[in-house]
């Protein structure tokens, strides 16, 4: 006869054990189960035939090589205005007057040799100012060299030569001759003689 073998559990089983050997475990299993893995196989052709894709359609030339349009891959440029800045400025200069009957027009010689030519209104009449330095006033553009005068008060007479004005120059202030600063003198001091 075979010897009893003892299956039965034991009616009282108690074990100690330490609980930061679960927590150990369990942050090892999350911490092991960390991040993505990609796994694919690509055969030499397909890595090819993708490349070829890749290449045509990043430099542009995917609708002449591929038959088909894919909506998502077309590049349709659209053309980009840039706004254009108002050439013209107020602003006024002075200078003598001159006119060419050439042309027709009057001019502005400003004190820098620049000649402008002036678009008077209708109403103005400039025949007696010609040869004279007058201030003028309006709208100037400086590609066309045009200045348009808005009205006729924007038109003053001027003297003939200009007249300086008065200025002061700084003058350098005197500087204060420096005080000696009194020295220590050596003082006679009497010691008694034994």
């Amino acid at each position: 006869m075979a010897a009893p073998t003892n299956d039965e559990p034991p009616l009282v089983d108690v074990k100690v054990t330490n609980p930061l050997t679960y927590i150990k475990r369990w942050w090892n299993r999350i911490i092991g189960n960390e991040g993505i893995d990609f796994r694919f196989r690509v055969r030499p052709l397909t890595a090819i035939a993708i490349a070829l894709i890749i290449t045509t359609v990043a430099f542009g030339l995917g609708s002449f090589v591929l038959p088909f349009s894919i909506p998502f891959f077309k590049y349709n440029p659209k053309p980009i205005t840039l706004p254009t800045p108002d050439p013209w400025r107020e602003t006024a200069f002075t200078g003598t007057l001159q006119y060419s009957s050439q042309t027709g027009r009057y001019y502005l010689l400003t004190s820098s040799s620049e000649a402008i030519t002036l678009e008077v209104p209708s109403n103005v009449n400039l025949e007696g100012s010609v040869g004279r330095r007058i201030f003028a006033a309006g709208k100037y553009n400086k590609t066309t060299r045009i200045l348009i005068v808005a009205d006729a008060k924007d038109l003053e007479v001027l003297p003939k030569n200009p007249v300086p004005i008065p200025t002061t120059s700084p003058s350098p202030s005197p500087t204060p001759t420096p005080i000696p600063s009194p020295s220590p003198e050596a003082t006679p001091s009497t010691t008694p003689s034994t």
